[in-house]
């Protein structure tokens, strides 16, 4: 029992035999390998991550680089309302259907717009109030149209017998909720034996909605609640002498060349 107690209070702390410097070139140590393996791990984990992600943005790039491996023949024609080349449209394409009830809209428009028969009550009918044409314009458009086309056309067609047929030739849509659409007139007079024909292009801005119809059987004329909120008309010539400029500018431009 008195050796524990010497031993406690007669201890004397020993130099210790550890050098400066010596630490790891002199002295052993066994976990030196795992500590070796741990940082090669770290490395080896990190360069994977690294090919992992260069190997994704490879086959990203592959996959959006195959399909120009094959060729094929593209066929153009030459756009004569634009002077330019066009992509020619394959057989079958896919159109919104909100796109081909627009064309359909813009196609009656036109129609109950210029339209003129032998019947001048059919006539007054299709272009007064709460008709047809009334309720697929806004009051700005309606009231234009009034007063202008739609009493020129009345005056000829009972003064002069006129009878008018209309010939859609192309609608396009120019932008949201723009549309384009060349027509030609062909106006029959008693005393002409040929029709008279005009070619005029309008741009419409359209819109969908829900209209207040006063009577529920007024919701007959315009079912999709189409409207047009504005209305421009230009005049295009006639098919005979019908131009575009640019190619007027070209053959100009050949002449002087020659």
């Amino acid at each position: 029992m008195f050796d524990i107690f010497n031993t406690v209070f007669k201890y004397k702390e020993k130099s210790s035999p550890d050098k400066l410097g010596a630490y790891p070139e002199r002295v052993h140590i066994k976990a030196m390998p795992e500590r070796r393996y741990l940082w090669s791990s770290r490395i080896l984990v990190i360069v994977a991550v690294f090919s992992i992600a260069f190997n994704i943005m490879l086959a990203s790039t592959l996959y959006l680089l195959l399909p120009q491996r094959s060729s094929y023949p593209r066929l153009f024609y030459l756009d004569s309302k634009n002077n330019q080349m066009q992509l020619l449209q394959p057989s079958e394409i896919n159109v919104p259907a909100a796109n081909l009830i627009t064309e359909e809209q813009i196609k009656n428009y036109i129609m109950l717009r210029y339209l003129i028969g032998a019947r001048y009550d059919e006539l007054a009918a299709r272009w007064g109030n709460a008709s047809p044409v009334y309720w697929m314009s806004s009051s700005l458009v309606y009231a234009d149209f009034s007063n202008g086309e739609a009493q020129q056309g009345m005056a000829l067609q009972r003064l002069r017998g006129l009878l008018r047929n209309v010939e859609i030739d192309w609608i396009q849509q120019i932008s949201r909720g723009v549309w384009q659409v060349q027509f030609r007139t062909l106006d029959y007079y008693p005393d002409n034996k040929e029709p008279d024909v005009t070619i005029w292009r309008s741009t419409m801005r359209v819109a969908f909605g829900n209209i207040n119809y006063p009577d529920k059987s007024y919701a007959t004329f315009n079912p999709f609640g189409f409207l047009v909120t504005n209305y421009s008309l230009a005049y295009h010539g006639k098919p005979s002498i019908s131009e575009h400029y640019l190619s007027k500018a070209q053959q100009t431009s050949r002449r002087r060349a020659n």
